[in-house]
């Protein structure tokens, strides 16, 4: 079923939700003439073609959702005349780089841009006004006129409905599932009043930013299977309020950050196939010997076996030398004369007995 051109003619409609439904076809232009909408809801159909540029020419567009449809965005120079506070396009096949206006809807508290192909080398110039982000920014005017639905997100990898009356306390970015790769910006750390960021299953490296640490509201962090390595920044210990975390499936290492927060962070599951962590939450001594002593050790072992040759190696030296010296003192006071002369054996006996016992004292 497609949605019919004559909507359009709702002028003054204000909140327009068609969300899982079996809407099919393109979205019509003519919806453009509903210049007061200011919520529109169409995920989870099975609308097509690319993306009307007039959804973004809305005075008073607060929320936009059309994820989860088959749609395209081709127009990466759009220039929205609305500021969103919400812009859900996640599962609709979006590809290239994320779209640069986005970063200049400051207003915006929750954002997902998640199951697509995009990509780029950097999220530094994305995020360039994106920082401005602050969650008093979800509210609608007028809010109490309309019926407004629960928000549907995958928060801790859960489909998960948040209550629409909770709204303003949540704020909201999911870039998972992507092929974003580069470094992430220590900008990121300054969002405040961020609650939860997945940035899993992309090609994102370099290192966890320190800055971090300054994301005082964070509840959910998702880092999973990335190529990130090195430490994971000890600031994370500052995140009171973070009650899930997965770092999986990356090249981390070194003993994790402990604290009264992080140390509840126990699930082995959070931090698998990272081989060089470790730390109490995962149950693996971070003990090393330390390499000094070690290299001590080591030229213990070698003057030990030096000492021990050279003994075996004088051994086998003295042994020819103290007979040779000894056959010699004997040859010298005349033991080997064949004719013995009188007063001579006695003493001979005596040198013999001498001279035996310098032998075996050598």
């Amino acid at each position: 079923m497609e949605l019919p051109t004559e909507i359009g003619n709702l002028s003054n409609i204000r909140w327009l939700q068609l969300c899982n439904n079996n809407l099919s076809g393109e979205i019509p232009p003519s919806i453009q003439k509903m210049e007061q909408l200011q919520v529109l809801d169409l995920e989870n159909n099975l609308f097509a073609g690319e993306i009307p540029t007039c959804l973004f020419d809305f005075n008073y567009l607060l929320d936009l959702s059309l994820g989860e449809n088959k749609l395209v965005l081709k127009n990466a120079r759009i220039a929205p005349r609305c500021m969103l506070m919400r812009l859900s396009l996640r599962s609709c096949n979006l590809s290239g780089q994320i779209p640069i206006w986005i970063s200049n809807q400051t207003d915006l508290a929750f954002l997902d841009l998640s199951n697509n192909n995009l990509e780029g080398t950097s999220l530094n110039g994305w995020l360039k006004e994106i920082s401005q982000l602050n969650k008093s920014a979800f509210w609608l005017p007028n809010e109490n006129d309309l019926l407004l639905h629960d928000l549907e997100v995958f928060w801790k990898k859960l489909k998960r409905g948040l209550p629409n009356k909770n709204l303003q306390l949540y704020t909201f970015i999911d870039l998972s599932n992507n092929q974003l790769s580069g470094e992430i910006p220590n900008s990121l750390g300054g969002l405040k009043d961020l609650k939860s960021l997945n940035l899993s299953q992309n090609k994102l490296s370099g290192r966890i930013p320190s800055s971090f640490g300054g994301l005082q509201s964070l509840e959910s962090l998702d880092l999973s299977h990335n190529n990130f390595f090195g430490e994971i920044p000890y600031t994370l210990a500052n995140l009171f309020e973070l009650s899930y975390l997965d770092l999986s499936n990356n090249k981390l290492k070194d003993r994790m950050p402990s604290g009264p927060q992080m140390d509840r962070m126990n699930d082995p599951n959070s931090y698998a196939n990272n081989s060089g962590l470790c730390g109490t939450q995962i149950k693996v001594s971070c003990e090393k010997v330390p390499s000094e002593p070690k290299l001590k050790e080591e030229k213990t072992k070698k003057s030990n076996s030096w000492e021990i040759w050279f003994s075996w190696e004088m051994a086998v030296i003295g042994y020819p030398s103290g007979f040779l010296s000894t056959v010699l003192v004997m040859y010298v006071v005349g033991y080997f004369n064949i004719t013995p002369q009188p007063g001579r054996r006695k003493r001979r006996r005596s040198l013999v007995r001498h001279g035996l016992f310098g032998f075996l004292c050598i």
